[in-house]
């Protein structure tokens, strides 16, 4: 019996990919006689899927220049997004209502974007977008020097192209990268897939390009890839070329030219080290912030005065509560990569490396000023922690710095309820429970900290903050939440409060 029924569903299941390669030809056979070309994007994550209906959007409503197909996996969190594509809605939450807006557009109104499983889409495809992770594992929490790069699950995707796309397909490279990836991997993958197909490497080299992103999710997220300085390369004067004219056709280049460098390793290396000066200047930070604190100073209006100087201080960084995502908890790790293994470099990016190690235990500094407030000792206490999320307004948990205060507070005895309005699950802990209900989470409590800047919470009163949690309850702020009259209506009502950067809150 359970044979039979086995045939039996891979014969539907064969049903259904042959009727969905039907209607992605279908729609692919309509897209080239309207004059569009066809774009596929390789991966519907964060960056992908709205990449995909900004794509689909530009141009001209009455003739779109594109029509563009995004794929991805056919495993049930991927088919969900597929599924919300396909309906014109953004498969993440997010504060951008033009996120919204490009989906229900591309969708219901251009009819030039579509979601789907299926290999066959990139035998399509005249420029394929690479929007995949590519994944990088720390073994130890504060020790980034013990790392791995998933690179071969990124060759094989890179690979399932090289089977499938026209010779003359344009490859764009948007995913973070090791500086030197595009010239050592991607194009000899997709050389050797294309004289395994027969054809010949002198009259069809592969055309590779590189251009990443800076996409932001948030309030601005569509205007992060619209409205948006972009870097690229490619691996010839026909790959750069092709890159820059579909650079021109979805972004702003008027208000926001185009970069191009002489290599795509020099591309990739931009990226990556963008980032990683992001990290470094968080790190930085954080020695300050215990330097303040201990001096009873605020650094976050220090940090204010000194952004005045425009052009040389005014992108310091602010104190905070951790870094999270997937950018800067892991691009300085991919150009550690790079040096050892593509170009045999011994040396070590080891400011690089310091400031992740720093950042990733910088949650636990939060912790302890919450455990000495609770008199050091958290056996059988409620702690809250309001956010998720590792950036304000936005869903994304990835990496998230509350992740690990969570795990802190509980292996130091205490029950921890986590609150976020917008983020529904831990990406790397989807068995610990996001509550949903604010009044709940902060039910009884005796330690409460405020560790994402989402609107909620900057706009929540302290009498909706504190109406439930314990008596002298402690409030740690992390991200510059409560005002300096907030803190003081709390302490007035017998609450302690603390915060990251600021040493001040004691003289309130």
């Amino acid at each position: 019996m359970r044979g039979p029924m086995r045939q039996e569903d891979q014969q539907m299941r064969g049903r259904k990919e042959q009727e969905e390669v039907n209607r992605i030809r279908a729609l692919c056979m309509d897209a080239r006689n309207n004059g569009q070309s066809i774009v596929v994007v390789q991966g519907l994550g964060f960056v992908g899927a709205v990449n995909a209906a900004v794509v689909a959007t530009s141009g001209r409503t009455e003739q779109p220049p594109f029509f563009v197909i995004g794929v991805d996996l056919p495993n049930s969190p991927m088919l969900a997004r597929i599924v919300a594509i396909n309906s014109g809605i953004n498969p993440f939450k997010t504060t951008d209502p033009e996120v919204m807006r490009i989906f229900d557009e591309a969708v219901n109104v251009r009819k030039n974007l579509s979601a789907t499983w299926i290999l066959e889409a990139y035998e399509e495809a005249d420029i394929v977008l690479v929007d995949i992770n590519l994944d990088v594992t720390k073994h130890e929490v504060g020790n980034a020097e013990k790392f791995s790069v998933a690179m071969e699950a990124f060759r094989h995707a890179v690979a399932t192209l090289g089977e499938r796309i026209k010779p003359d397909c344009l490859i764009m490279v948007e995913t973070t990268v090791p500086p030197g990836t595009v010239e050592s991997v991607v194009k000899p993958t997709i050389q050797a897939s294309f004289e395994n197909r027969g054809f010949d490497s002198t009259e069809f080299p592969p055309l590779v390009a590189h251009a990443y992103e800076r996409v932001m999710p948030g309030s601005d997220y569509v205007k992060s890839i619209r409205s948006m300085w972009r870097t690229y390369s490619g691996v010839s004067d026909t790959a750069k070329l092709r890159a820059r004219k579909f650079l021109e056709a979805i972004t702003e280049t008027d208000k926001f030219p185009l970069t191009c460098l002489g290599r795509p390793s020099a591309s990739e290396l931009a990226k990556v080290l963008e980032n990683s000066y992001r990290a470094v200047n968080i790190a930085l930070i954080h020695e300050w912030t215990l330097l303040a604190e201990a001096m009873g100073v605020n650094l976050w209006e220090v940090v204010e005065s000194i952004r005045v100087r425009k052009g040389t201080h005014d992108n310091m960084m602010s104190p905070g509560f951790g870094v999270g995502g997937y950018c800067l908890t892991k691009d300085s790790l991919l150009a550690q990569w790079s040096s050892q293994e593509l170009f045999a470099n011994a040396s070590n990016l080891a400011f690089a490396l310091h400031a992740i190690n720093v950042n990733d235990l910088m949650p636990i500094h939060t912790c302890e000023l919450l455990y000495r407030g609770v008199g050091s000792d958290l056996a059988g206490k409620k702690v809250t922690i309001l956010g998720a999320s590792y950036r304000k307004d936005v869903d994304d948990t990835r990496n998230t710095p509350s992740l690990v205060a969570y795990e802190w507070f509980v292996e130091h005895g205490a029950e921890v309820a986590v609150h976020d309005p917008l983020a529904t699950e831990f990406v790397d802990r989807p068995d610990v429970r996001i509550e949903k209900d604010i009044e709940a989470a902060l039910r009884k409590a005796s330690g409460i900290v405020l560790a994402v800047d989402h609107a909620e919470y900057r706009e929540a009163s302290i009498d909706s903050l504190s109406a439930h949690v314990e008596p002298n309850a402690i409030f740690v702020d992390a991200n510059n939440i409560l005002t300096d009259d907030r803190i003081r209506l709390l302490k007035r009502s017998g609450f302690q409060v603390s915060g990251v950067g600021k040493g001040h809150i004691s003289d309130l």
